[in-house]
């Protein structure tokens, strides 16, 4: 079976194909804005359980402080342009320029040495980094 479109035909595979695809990039759009930052065992969490990190150094991170690439070792925890901000969570802007999460006004970030959640083996790093306890 062929359809007609604006530009020529289109066969049945081509149709369903071009589906398949609209529909998992729109299932990929919702999880990526997960739920905001909570707490779990003590630590500010992102939605799919990771602990989230503040920087307690001078300024703002640099590569001496993220053992290499910040945006790769500790990028930062993106919120959801439909979230909004509550009580001690606010957003920021990050260095990007997208929205962050923040925590009494500190950026919050992710730490790419976390596996799984629960993790927080960035706690201490270099004297810098540490989870957020509320």
């Amino acid at each position: 079976m062929e359809m007609k479109f604006a530009g020529g035909w289109l066969c049945e595979t081509e149709v369903v194909l071009r589906t398949f695809i609209a529909t998992v990039a729109l299932l990929a759009a919702t999880e990526a804005s997960a739920a905001p930052p909570h707490v779990s065992d003590g630590m500010l969490v992102d939605g799919h359980g990771m602990t989230l990190y503040a920087y307690a150094g001078k300024g703002a991170p640099d590569a001496t402080a993220c053992e290499g690439s910040c945006e790769l070792n500790f990028p930062p925890a993106i919120a959801d342009p439909h979230d909004t901000q509550t009580g001690s969570l606010t957003i920021v802007t990050s260095a990007s320029g997208e929205p962050q999460w923040a925590y009494e006004g500190q950026p919050l970030y992710h730490g790419r040495m976390d596996k799984k959640p629960g993790d927080h083996r960035a706690d201490g790093l270099n004297s810098m980094w540490y989870p957020v306890r509320p």
